[in-house]
């Protein structure tokens, strides 16, 4: 029908994708572009615009920039006609234009066929594009070089200009109180002087008129004559040469012209194309499938492009064997033809080669879209009439068949429902007969009873909010809907009186299945909004799931975190570990062989620690540790209270005296409650036990020589002057250190490395100084 795309605004649609268009030969093609009921066709361009869209969404649009409609430019060369210096150099930047699409498409790595089938059908034709670029710049100017001859021509010209510059200021100086001004001007192409009118006379040389005011004569000097003589030669020559490099390019385009005007239809098809490809990715939108073997259609999520993004609602419409027919009902204003147009209009587009609106879409093979939605129907109005409903309703059981799509926007409407009823039964049951897949709004009782007594016939509604007394827009599949014409009107200020009265009119109307139908209808609806309900129940717990879910995910990536730490330290410790081993062991091959056995077998037992240190370093971490807690110094075999913390160093006061340590090197200990002795009555008060050794090992030399500074002032107050202390053998960096000590402590007689039974090179025994 003629008036089928008007109807459905697949022109205004078609807009959209033009401003998506960058030159006008691509919207030419958007604006052409109507359904198609070939399949291969179809196909082949809804294959197009989904390469287009997976293009566009990866690597941005096809450049399409410098591409002009020279079509008729081209075809006035291939006539013989010289064309103009902006047309060739337009000419020439389409030519490039192609080289930009190869690169583009090369860059790409995703598989296009088709759109690639189009980029290879360009013809390369750079060496006319070089050409013509050789001898016209980007302002459309000749270049001087175009020729040989053209280049000799403004030479000349050039030095003419500068001998009528020189002639003209020598003439200004020598009749500077004749002239009106000092500067020139230029009459018909020569160079005059402003005479004072009154001095015109005086002056020889070619009148050229006068000012407006009268006041001053434009003269040509006598020694400008021949100057400006030879100047408008050149000048004539110029003009005569530029035409003949223009003609001599005209005749290079009009050699491949066929050839160019291929590659601007190809271009204008590939605009159009990613026109489409660009429309589906700004709408969220998809390419529909073409199912010839099938007669389901499906829509999800589908939204009316006309209707405002933050506005519109999205739903899904679907017709699945065994139904072929579809009937909306429901409210006035309740979205039954928002509904109708958007089924019908994805369906012209996709028929079309265009992308749709929605998330997915599946289209049955069509012979024909027929549609009757009123002469002036738009999705805010309607302003139908019955004799226009007639009119296209004959023409389309005449013409509908097996395979055609029929759109019905309020059918039997605009005349007398007791005929309008019957009427619109009679022409869905002859497009049922025809197996045509028939889409129809209504509001009559007869029609939805018809629906619910043929299996084929799918019943659904659109939803009304009675609590506000509004649409909602809301698709609802299955279930039929009433008019509300009774709310409706009470929201419209219709009194209360006629309102009761009209509903007692209709309850004594009803026949026993309009009541059974209205029940049913009722109930249905009930279910609806308890399903939905539900639904919406289910999504929050699915929401709280989710966050519970990624609470969860958030502590296992904090614990993983926590262990990654950790195992970074020891990784770190074990490093330093292995480094202690690898001295000891280069110690060990150095040792001479007459090395004690018990010097050999200390370095062995030290080595065979450094593992058992590792693993013990492991589990301590696991302990915590706070300001007065009990603990024993492992390498030293102290025991005292924590005093201080600091991260992981701590200070222990053990036998009176503060050590620095870390929390790798402590462990918690119960302390030992001693029972008091019974005093026998006397008191050694200046008495204390003193250890004969102390033991630094395992500390860095920053930490071990305060320990044993404190430790030699304990043995002098203690009247002990050899004393032994067991550093270890390790690296010997804590030996080397120790022995520099002691060689400058004012209280140190000797040192010597320990003996057999000493210690031997992981121990010093240190000689004090005794007091005479």
């Amino acid at each position: 029908m003629k008036d089928k795309q008007e109807a459905l605004q697949l022109d205004e649609v078609k807009e959209q994708f033009v401003h998506h268009c960058s030159f006008s030969l691509g919207k030419q093609k958007i604006r052409e572009a109507y359904p198609n009921y070939d399949l291969l066709w179809i196909n082949r361009e809804l294959r197009r615009a989904k390469e287009a869209y997976d293009l566009v969404v990866r690597y941005g649009n096809m450049p399409f920039g410098g591409i002009h409609d020279v079509s008729l430019s081209v075809e006035d060369a291939m006539k013989g006609i010289t064309i103009r210096p902006q047309e060739l150099r337009q000419i020439a930047e389409g030519i490039r234009a192609s080289e930009s699409m190869r690169k583009y498409m090369k860059s790409s790595e995703i598989e296009t066929p088709y759109i690639q089938e189009l980029v290879d059908s360009l013809s390369d034709h750079m060496k006319c594009a070089s050409k013509i670029e050789a001898c016209i710049n980007v302002n459309y100017e000749i270049y001087d070089n175009a020729s040989s001859e053209l280049k000799h021509i403004r030479k000349a010209m050039h030095t003419c200009t500068q001998e009528i510059s020189i002639s003209v200021q020598q003439f200004i100086s020598r009749n500077a109180n004749k002239l009106m001004d000092t500067i020139t001007t230029m009459r018909n192409g020569r160079t005059c002087v402003l005479v004072k009118i009154s001095e015109k006379n005086s002056v020889e040389g070619m009148l050229h008129g006068e000012s407006a005011s009268g006041q001053t004569a434009y003269i040509e000097p006598r020694s400008l004559v021949n100057l400006n003589n030879k100047l408008q030669s050149l000048i004539s020559k110029e003009k005569e040469e530029i035409e003949k490099i223009l003609a001599m390019l005209s005749a290079e385009v009009a050699l491949i012209g066929h050839e160019l005007l291929g590659n601007l239809d190809t271009y204008g098809l590939l605009d159009s194309i990613f026109a489409k490809g660009q429309w589906c990715k700004q709408f969220d939108g998809c390419i529909a499938s073409i199912e010839e073997k099938t007669e389901r259609l499906y829509l999800k999520s589908a939204r009316h492009p006309l209707i405002d993004p933050h506005h519109v609602v999205a739903n899904t419409y679907e017709i699945t064997p065994p139904y072929h027919s579809l009937l909306i009902t429901g409210s006035n204003t309740g979205g039954k033809t928002v509904t109708l147009k958007t089924i019908g209009l994805f369906a012209a587009m996709s028929m079309a080669g265009f992308p749709v609106a929605a998330q997915e879409a599946i289209f049955p093979m069509f012979d024909g879209i027929f549609v009757d939605i009123g002469d002036d129907q738009s999705i805010q109005e309607s302003l139908s009439t019955f004799s226009s409903h007639i009119s296209k309703m004959a023409y389309i059981v005449d013409h509908a068949g097996p395979k055609s799509l029929v759109l019905l926007d309020e059918l039997g409407s605009g005349t007398d429902p007791k005929e309008g009823e019957p009427l619109a039964v009679a022409i869905l049951d002859d497009l049922r007969q025809k197996h045509a897949m028939v889409i129809a709004t209504t509001h009559y009782s007869a029609l939805k009873t018809y629906g619910a007594d043929h299996e084929d016939v799918l019943l659904s509604s659109v939803e009304f909010d009675m609590e506000h007394l509004r649409p909602t827009y809301h698709y609802i599949q299955g279930i039929s809907g009433t008019s509300n014409a009774f709310e409706i009107a009470k929201r419209y200020g219709l009194k209360d009186a006629i309102l009761q009265e009209a509903r007692k009119r209709k309850e004594a109307s009803k026949t026993r299945g309009e009541e059974a139908m209205e029940q049913l209808e009722a109930s249905l609806m009930e279910n609806h909004e308890l399903k939905q309900q539900l639904e919406e129940k289910l999504e929050d717990v699915r929401k709280l799931q989710k966050q519970l879910q990624d609470e969860k995910t958030k502590l296992q990536n904090e614990k993983q975190k926590i262990l990654d730490e950790i195992k970074e330290k020891a990784e770190s410790r074990l490093e330093e570990r292995l480094k202690e081993a690898d001295d000891i062991i280069d110690l060990l091959k150095e040792m001479k062989t007459d090395a004690k056995p018990h010097e050999i077998n200390e370095l062995k037992g030290a080595l065979r620690s450094l593992d058992e240190e590792e693993e013990e370093v492991i589990e301590k971490k696991k302990e915590t540790f706070t300001i007065g807690d009990y603990v024993k110094i492992d390498k030293l075999n102290y025991y005292g209270d924590i005093i201080s913390i600091n991260k992981e160093k701590v200070c222990v006061m053990t036998n009176g005296m503060k050590m620095n340590t870390t929390i790798h090197d402590i462990s918690k200990a119960v302390k030992q409650v001693e029972k008091k002795k019974k005093s026998k009555g006397y008191s050694k008060s200046g008495v204390k036990s003193f250890s004969m050794e102390v033991n630094v090992i395992g500390m860095r030399v920053a930490e071990a020589i305060p320990i044993i500074d404190k430790y030699l002032d304990n043995a002098c107050l203690a009247k002990v002057y050899r004393v032994r202390i067991i550093h270890g053998m390790g690296t010997g960096k804590l030996r080397a250190g120790v022995h520099d000590y002691l060689k400058h402590n004012a209280r140190v007689e000797s040192f010597v490395m320990g003996g057999q039974g000493e210690g031997g090179l992981g121990a010093t025994v240190v000689t004090l100084k005794q007091k005479k």
